[in-house]
């Protein structure tokens, strides 16, 4: 969502070009320009800034056969990691999206329990995805509760607890978001995925 450009403060450009040494995120290049991840030009927020070099910026962020998504150009300014650029992350990537748009009017409890599920087992089948997974399941695993309720329990009684369930869980996979993301972001390190020379 591009709006009317404007200038970065000078202490934020000084601050966020020092946090990367005045060189590009991505590459270590020089003479980096400051990307706004959210394309909006004037959101000067620290978070929203990426340095990236003039080849960088030009070529691939503002190619649109080549965009990097702005949701994992978030996820690396947060955590730093080259293997969230890399190819070898969409498909884990892709498994963390679900965790995006959490309204519980806009999603349907089997599908949430059915990705959350997805992504822990994908998670299992990296290197050091045994502990990792065990983790994740504590944060989003499905909740499993105990209804006792007969044969003859209401309809609408059953959809009460239906959605109180639906309500439940989205809450859960809400409050381990952050915490989903920062392990998956670590697991990363453990995985043999980049190339010698770098993305």
């Amino acid at each position: 969502m591009a709006s009317n450009r404007t200038a970065v403060p000078r202490a934020i450009r000084d601050h966020v070009l020092g946090e990367y040494n005045h060189m590009c995120a991505i590459c270590g290049g020089s003479s980096p320009h400051l990307h706004h991840i959210d394309d909006d030009n004037s959101n000067h927020d620290v978070l929203n800034l990426l340095p990236l070099c003039p080849n960088h910026h030009l070529n691939d962020q503002h190619n649109p056969t080549h965009r990097i998504d702005p949701g994992r150009l978030v996820l690396f300014r947060r955590f730093k990691d080259p293997a969230i650029l890399s190819p070898q992350f969409e498909p884990l990537y892709d498994r963390l999206r679900f965790m995006d748009d959490l309204a519980v009017e806009s999603t349907d409890l089997e599908t949430l329990r059915g990705r959350a599920s997805e992504l822990i087992a994908f998670v299992a089948a990296l290197h050091m995805g045994d502990f990792y997974s065990g983790r994740l399941g504590e944060l989003i695993s499905p909740i499993d509760h105990l209804l006792f309720l007969t044969t003859d329990t209401p309809q609408s009684e059953l959809d009460q607890r239906h959605r109180e369930h639906h309500v439940e869980y989205v809450e859960k996979i809400g409050a381990g978001r952050n915490e989903v993301l920062r392990l998956c972001a670590e697991l990363l390190r453990y995985q043999d995925w980049l190339p010698a020379d770098g993305i």
